[in-house]
C-alpha cells in the first residue's frame, strides 16, 4: 500500500489556492464593508468616506478613505489627496489584484511575496514622486510623520503613511535620481504540477545614485520614527543666558508652581494655550533674536553627552549617540522653527481629550457658549456666503447643517457635514462643493474672531459636541 506522494501534494496544492482566494475576498469584502458603512464626507472630495475602523489614509481604486474623526488643515489634505489620486490614476489596485491572484496560484513560491513588497514599493514612490513636485521634502516628511499610524495596513489598498515603509520610503526621497526608466518585468513561472502560466504586470523603477551620507540619514530616519521625544527633549533642555535669568526670576516669584517653557515657530501659541491647555498660564512671552537662536545653536554643539537608545525595546539592541548625531538638522530646526518662547506655569488638572470623554450637548450641565450666541454665528456665516451662479437657490436645503466639538478659545474639531441631498453624486457635486466653502468659512471665523467658552459638567470644564445650522435664506 504505497503512498500516492502525488496526489496528496495537488491537494494540499488546491487547498494552499483556496485559502489564499479565501483570504482575497475576505480583504475585499473589508473595503467593501468600508465603503457601505463608512460616511462619505463631500467636503473632502467626491469619494471621500469616513470610517471609525481606519486609522490612517489609504486608496482603493477611485475611493479613499479616512478616519472618521481626522482633521486636516488644507495644506495637509493636498498633499494626502495627491498621493492617493497619483494611486488612482495609475491604476495602483489592479496591479495589487493580479499580484494577489498570482499569489493564491503561486502560494507556495516565496519569490511572488518578495515581488509583491517590491510591487508596493515601487508604487510608493512613484506617489511620493508626485508629491513632491510641488512639496518640498521636509513638508512631505513632517506631514508623513504627523499622519502616520503604526499598525495593519489593508493588503489591497495604497496606506498613505505607515511607519514600518518610512525609512526606506524617505530615504528614495533623500537620494539623487540618475534617471527614470520604465521596465517590464514579465513572470512566466510553470509550477511542478503542470498549473500553467502567470499573467504579466509592469513596474516603473528608478535607478538610485546614493551618497556617502546614506547610511547616516538611514540611521536618523529609523531614531526618529522610535524616538520621537529626543529632539523635544533637547529643546526643553536649552536655555539661553538671558531666558535663564527670566526663568529663575519668574521661578522666584511662583514658588509653589512649576514652570516649563515651550519653543514655537508662529505667533499664534496662545490660541492653542487657551484651546488645550486649562490650567496654564503664560508668564513670559518672547521673540528670539538672531544672536538667541545662535547661542541656541553653540549649545546644540557643545552637548556631547551620549543618549543610549534601546531599540524596539530589546536591550540586546543598544545604540549611543550624541544629539548632533541624532539629529543633524538641528540647526536647521533653530533657524526656521525656534522663533518665540513662551514660559509657563501649569496646575495638574487639563482638559481630557479622550474622544470617549466628548459629551452631546444633553449631557453636560453647561453648554459651551459662543460671542453672541450660537444662533448668531450662523447668521452671520450666512450673510457672509454668496451663492455660486451654477447653484439653483431653490433647490438648496432650509439650512446646512454641521456638527463639531468645542475645544475652547479659537479652536474647534470635529467639523462635519450633517446635510445630504439626494440624488447622483454627479448632479449633486456643485451644491456638495459649496458646502464645503461654507465649512472652511465656519471653521475660518471661530479662529479669527468667534472665540467659545467651554462647557462644564459637574464644576469642570469638557469637551461637547455641538450642532449649527447655517440659514440659507440669508445667503446672497
Amino acid at each position: 500500500n504505497s503512498i500516492d506522494w502525488k496526489s496528496w501534494a495537488l491537494k494540499a496544492y488546491g487547498i494552499g489556492i483556496l485559502l489564499s482566494l479565501g483570504l482575497l475576498l475576505f480583504e475585499l469584502g473589508k473595503v467593501f464593508y468600508l465603503r457601505a458603512s463608512g460616511k462619505r464626507d463631500h467636503t473632502m472630495g467626491r469619494l471621500v468616506f469616513r470610517h471609525s475602523r481606519i486609522s490612517s489614509p489609504f486608496s482603493f481604486f477611485r475611493w479613499i478613505f479616512i478616519p472618521q474623526d481626522a482633521q486636516y488643515e488644507s495644506g495637509t489634505w493636498k498633499i494626502i489627496d495627491t498621493h492617493e489620486q497619483t494611486h488612482v490614476q495609475k491604476r495602483h489596485s489592479i496591479d495589487l489584484l493580479l499580484s494577489r491572484v498570482a499569489q493564491s496560484i503561486m502560494w507556495f513560491n516565496p519569490i511572488i511575496y518578495l515581488l509583491q513588497r517590491e510591487l508596493r514599493s515601487v508604487h510608493e514612490a512613484q506617489a511620493d514622486e508626485s508629491v513632491l513636485q510641488n512639496t518640498t521634502l521636509n513638508t512631505y516628511a513632517q506631514t508623513l510623520m504627523q499622519v502616520s499610524l503604526p499598525g495593519y495596513q489593508l493588503p489591497i489598498g495604497h496606506s498613505f503613511a505607515v511607519i514600518s515603509s518610512f525609512s526606506k520610503r524617505l530615504k528614495l526621497m533623500k537620494t539623487h535620481k540618475t534617471r527614470i526608466r520604465t521596465t517590464i518585468i514579465s513572470l512566466l513561472i510553470i509550477s511542478t504540477f503542470s498549473i500553467g502560466i502567470i499573467g504579466w504586470s509592469s513596474l516603473k523603477g528608478q535607478d538610485i545614485k546614493s551618497s556617502d551620507s546614506t547610511d547616516k540619514s538611514d540611521l536618523f530616519l529609523t531614531l526618529k520614527e522610535e524616538t520621537m521625544g529626543l529632539r523635544r527633549t533637547f529643546l526643553r533642555k536649552k536655555l539661553t543666558a538671558d531666558h535663564e535669568r527670566i526663568m529663575e526670576l519668574l521661578q522666584s516669584e511662583n514658588p509653589d508652581s512649576e514652570l516649563s517653557y515651550s519653543y514655537y515657530a508662529e505667533a499664534n501659541f496662545k490660541p492653542y494655550f487657551d484651546s488645550f491647555k486649562p490650567g496654564y498660564t503664560p508668564l513670559y512671552v518672547g521673540a528670539l533674536s538672531t544672536d538667541q537662536k545662535e547661542e541656541l545653536k553653540e549649545l546644540h554643539r557643545s552637548d556631547t553627552v551620549g543618549i543610549k537608545i534601546f531599540r524596539n525595546n530589546d536591550l540586546t539592541q543598544l545604540t549611543e549617540m550624541t544629539y548632533q548625531e541624532a539629529f543633524p538638522e538641528m540647526e536647521d530646526i533653530i533657524d526656521m522653527s525656534l522663533n518665540y518662547i513662551m514660559i509657563y506655569s501649569r496646575t495638574d488638572e487639563g482638559l481630557n481629550h479622550v474622544r470617549e470623554k466628548i459629551f452631546d450637548a444633553k449631557e453636560v450641565d453647561e453648554l459651551p457658549e459662543v460671542m453672541g450666541g450660537i444662533e448668531q454665528l450662523a447668521k452671520v456665516i450666512a450673510l457672509d456666503v454668496k451663492i455660486p451662479e451654477e447653484i439653483e437657490r431653490s433647490k438648496l436645503p432650509e439650512s446646512i447643517d454641521f456638527e463639531f466639538v468645542v475645544e475652547g478659545g479659537q479652536t474647534i474639531s470635529y467639523l462635519n457635514l450633517l446635510t445630504e441631498l439626494k440624488g447622483s453624486d454627479k448632479k449633486n457635486k456643485p451644491y456638495y462643493l459649496f458646502f464645503g466653502k461654507v465649512h472652511n468659512h465656519l471653521r475660518g471665523k471661530i479662529a479669527a474672531i468667534y472665540p467659545w467658552k467651554r462647557g462644564k459638567k459637574d464644576g469642570k470644564e469638557v469637551l461637547v459636541r455641538m450642532k449649527i445650522s447655517i440659514p440659507t435664506k440669508y445667503m446672497m
